[in-house]
């Protein structure tokens, strides 16, 4: 097993009150496997893959575990989570131009990890992998001279990738790499990833508020909704018959091209997602759902198995089997 999370919680603690964003999360991701993560915005799926690497600020309390490859992130010594970053994990971050410092040029930035985790290295073996890099994400070497805002938004999405790819990690979190882009350059860049972790049989979390992405990039799809996870299991079973209500209205927000019958009600998905602060003890997604029941409002179903590799966290999926 390449990553194992157990029970991953994230509290954020203001002067106010302590905002719990991630709420026990668990998954397993093998090597070469790829897992995605959807929800809506605010859900704690950016929250959870900065926590894997530890990037979350001090505000944050984290607890649970994050073993990579038998190790636990949280109980590296800071030299050793150093040596894991770029190498074991690496992340691309929404937003280029708020990830890539706008006074260096692409080359410089890239070749910055590859030189902080191989000192070894001369010069010209430096810029001669940046090349490399930036050619394998389908931009000419000569890039490497380009500052970030002489580069269009899908040129400096691909920087991102190249970056985070420049260590060779085990593992690459994207979360939401194509946000802000045109529909013809997310499909561009979601074909590169797909063919990158063909090549390099890379494993990836693959984070987006867009489920209809994830049915041709990801083996898995976890489903969080206030900050947990509410339903998982294989892409094309999961969104062919979703056992959670969130899952169910997530999966009719996007119709079927050419199918009338797929559009979804014009009333949609009333209301708004729950105030982190105020959860009270319930299923967190009750005041929004058309199958709510009493027993909704005072007990919050943890993931039950439901088979075909399967789990949701609903009362409707095996009423007989929650724990009262």
């Amino acid at each position: 097993m390449l990553l194992s999370v157990r029970d991953l919680t994230v509290t954020y603690v203001t002067q106010a009150s302590a905002v719990p964003a991630v709420r026990g999360v668990s998954f397993d991701l093998e090597s070469g496997a790829s897992l995605g993560i959807a929800g809506e915005s605010g859900c704690g799926k950016s929250t959870m893959g900065a926590a894997m690497l530890r990037l979350l600020p001090s505000s944050a309390h984290v607890s649970g575990e994050v073993i990579l490859n038998r190790e636990d992130v949280y109980a590296m010594p800071f030299s050793r989570l150093r040596a894991v970053r770029w190498a074991g994990i690496s992340i691309v971050m929404q937003g280029a131009l708020h990830s890539l410092n706008p006074v260096r040029t692409i080359g410089w930035q890239i070749a910055e990890a590859i030189e902080l985790h191989n000192h070894d290295l001369r010069d010209h073996a430096v810029r001669s992998r940046v090349g490399e890099l930036l050619e394998m994400v389908s931009l000419p070497a000569k890039c490497a001279k380009d500052f970030p805002h002489q580069l269009s938004g899908g040129q400096r999405q691909r920087v991102l990738i190249a970056m985070a790819l420049a260590c060779n990690p085990q593992l690459l979190i994207a979360d939401e790499p194509t946000t802000a882009l045109d529909v013809m350059v997310q499909a561009q860049i979601i074909e590169l990833l797909q063919d990158l972790r063909s090549r390099l049989n890379l494993a990836m979390i693959f984070i987006t508020h867009d489920l209809s992405l994830l049915s041709t990039v990801c083996d898995r799809i976890a489903i969080m909704y206030a900050g947990r996870i509410v339903e998982e299991g294989p892409s094309g079973s999961l969104l062919s018959g979703p056992a959670h209500p969130y899952a169910a209205a997530l999966a009719a927000a996007f119709p079927t091209i050419g199918d009338h019958s797929s559009r979804m009600t014009p009333s949609g998905l009333g209301g708004d997602p729950p105030d982190p602060t105020d959860l009270g003890n319930g299923c967190p997604f009750a005041p929004r759902c058309p199958r709510v029941e009493e027993l909704c409002l005072g007990y919050d179903v943890p993931l039950i198995d439901i088979g075909d590799q399967r789990k949701a966290a609903c009362i409707h999926v095996e009423p007989s089997r929650v724990a009262l």
